[in-house]
């Protein structure tokens, strides 16, 4: 080593701790939560409209004190005017809080209802260790591209009558399966003082849709409001300063969804925000852009700033319980998402989004996706007919097609649930991480309600058939208007099959799942993600008349593979023991045939018949 490169070396070594510790140190003087003094004067700054960053006067009421789990709480009271007027609006959260010209925390939180504009701080202390932490490497299997990964929602999702291993309650529907909120996670909870919920800037959603955007999303701490983009772009990155208005974006595109509250503090490209959870998702990927806010709707429940997105700015990176912190510069990739909507004697339109890839927002943010679409293209109304189609395209398997129709009264309401319940069930799945490529929605609207009604069937053969033989059924249908036709379905006898009784099943897709799953629940217990992926593709949908010809014979249903008619030492192997439970699952019918009629809309109903099958049949 030369003497000058041992030099050198000496002064990396020197100069690198001292590097670190500056790293350590905020970059404003700070003030922790046992050093404020009671009754002291404070400055919150936020945005109140425009971008410009104003700031408001408070007074310190005290401190509350918890443990390590929800932390500590400095309380205040505004006293400016124009916020005793307004009340302590959502999307102030990450409000910076000054007390004598030092960083003391974030405003957070707040009571509904309250006669004083009181509100709780988030102490800066708990906030800065975030910035810390080690960044996660790209490849470090978080939830898709996004990295989200929402807690407290039930693993077990049903989805029909398919289910999870270890999953014994009853199916539950998508907003009532959600567990603790966004809002109501905070200090002192059952006294009231909830984090803010984070106003939902929504551009582009059609008005018709926001009903159930705000049942899908509001459980998750998300108040849907309307929203905009910045006429000229929006402010760019560097403008976030402490008390800038910033957004997390939850979807882009044809439909903007961004979640909008206040910066607290800035260290070079490092920023905090929030001053609480937006999922409480540990480490994520989440885009940043900038805001605007367009003004403050006063409100005696909770007041709240409308605003409208800018310009990207970079990514959160931690999703914790006092802050969601983050790096200005480049944006993560997110999901994307193609609906093509045909609509009957409509020119086809295209809508493309981006959306958050999380098992708790993506079978919501789909079916809202989906919903805006088809209002953006002609609108929905009652008696009418819904075709759709979703491809979902995920790394290393096959793309996986699940396609039905749904039709009534109400047939947006069944759209949504088709859509976004098979995309629970995966995004739920206990065994590995979901993460997809793309999706891709084909959407049809029929103006008119094509139901049909199974109202009887009868075999056109007599009582007996040969092995080998065919056995036709006539199966009377009825029109939602009234009216009746008859629609033929043909079986195939196997030559092999001993002589004896045998049922004839036919009926509509949803009433054969249901069928189907009662005798063989090995087929709807998935023992993996690739072993659902597989059996969701083998989904018969609702427009088509189905038979079946069925034995009583033992099944068994293990590792993911189905084994129908074993002999009986086979059975008792797989069957018992330890391979019993949810490694092996036995059935009690095999199914020796099959035939599908297609039908022009949605067939309910089912009917069973027997036939005897004799060799002597003529």
């Amino acid at each position: 080593m030369t003497p000058r490169s041992a030099l050198a070396l000496a002064l990396s070594l020197l100069v690198a701790p001292a590097a670190h510790g500056a790293a350590l140190a905020p970059s404003v003087p700070i003030l922790a939560p046992g050093n404020v003094p009671i009754g002291a004067h404070a400055e919150v700054r936020t945005v109140f409209q425009g971008t410009r960053i104003e700031s408001f006067d408070a007074e310190i009421l005290g401190l509350l004190r918890g443990g390590r789990a929800e932390g500590d709480m400095i309380l205040a009271r505004a006293t400016s005017e124009r916020v005793i007027r307004t009340g302590i609006a959502q999307g102030m959260s990450g409000s910076p809080v000054y007390v004598d010209g030092k960083l003391i925390g974030a405003l957070s939180s707040g009571w509904q209802f309250s006669k004083e504009p009181i509100f709780g701080i988030t102490p800066i202390t708990e906030m800065l260790p975030i910035l810390e932490l080690p960044a996660s490497r790209v490849d470090d299997g978080t939830a898709g591209p996004s990295g989200v990964d929402s807690p407290g929602y039930a693993v077990g999702a049903r989805f029909g009558a398919f289910s999870w291993p270890g999953d014994d309650t009853d199916a539950v529907d998508l907003v009532s399966s959600v567990g603790p909120t966004g809002a109501a996670r905070g200090f002192a909870e059952a006294s009231g003082l909830k984090a803010l919920a984070l106003p939902l800037s929504c551009a582009g959603l059609n008005a018709a849709a926001l009903d159930p955007v705000r049942r899908a999303l509001e459980p998750l701490g998300l108040a849907v409001v309307p929203g905009g983009r910045a006429q000229d772009g929006g402010p760019p990155a560097d403008a976030l300063a402490p008390g800038a208005a910033v957004a997390v974006d939850v979807m882009r595109g044809d439909l903007q969804m961004s979640a909008i509250g206040t910066v607290t503090y800035r260290d070079g490209n490092r920023i905090l925000i929030f001053g609480h959870p937006l999922f409480q998702s540990g480490e994520v990927r989440m885009p940043l852009s900038t805001a605007e806010i367009t003004t403050i709707i006063p409100s005696d429940v909770s007041s709240f700033k409308l605003g409208v997105t800018g310009r990207e700015a970079g990514t959160a990176t931690e999703d914790r319980r006092t802050a969601v912190g983050g790096l200005l510069g480049a944006a993560p990739r997110m999901l994307p998402l193609g609906i093509d909507v045909t609509a009957a004697g409509a020119r086809a339109q295209r809508f493309r989004f981006d959306m958050l890839e999380d098992r708790a927002l993506a079978p919501s943010l789909v079916p809202v996706a989906a919903l805006n679409a088809l209002l953006e293209s002609g609108g929905t109304g009652a008696s009418q007919t819904l075709r759709w189609k979703l491809t979902l395209h995920r790394h290393g398997a096959g793309p996986l097609v699940l396609a039905d129709v749904a039709t009534g009264e109400n047939a947006s309401s069944e759209l949504l649930s088709g859509i976004g319940a098979p995309l629970r069930f995966l995004f739920n799945n206990p065994f590995e991480r979901l993460v997809l490529d793309s999706l891709a929605l084909d959407l049809g609207s029929t103006p008119r309600r094509e139901q049909w009604s199974l109202r009887g069937a009868r075999l056109a053969v007599g009582p007996a058939v040969r092995p080998g033989g065919r056995v036709t059924v006539h199966c009377d249908l009825e029109p939602w208007r009234g009216g009746r036709d008859t629609r033929d379905v043909t079986l195939r006898i196997p030559e092999e099959l001993p002589a004896g009784r045998y049922v004839v099943w036919v009926g509509g897709g949803a009433e054969w799942m249901r069928f189907e799953a009662q005798r063989v629940p090995g087929r709807y217990r998935p023992t993996s993600l690739d072993d659902a992926w597989r059996r969701l593709a083998a989904l018969r949908s609702s427009d088509a008349l189905y038979a079946f010809l069925i034995a009583r014979a033992p099944e068994v249903t293990s590792e993911g593979r189905d084994y129908p008619e074993l002999p009986l030492s086979a059975l008792l192997v797989l069957a018992s023991g330890a391979s019993a439970g949810e490694r092996g699952r036995p059935g009690d019918t095999a199914f020796l045939d099959e035939a599908r009629v297609p039908v022009e809309g949605v067939l309910r109903g089912e009917q069973v018949l027997e036939i005897n099958v004799d060799p002597k049949a003529p």
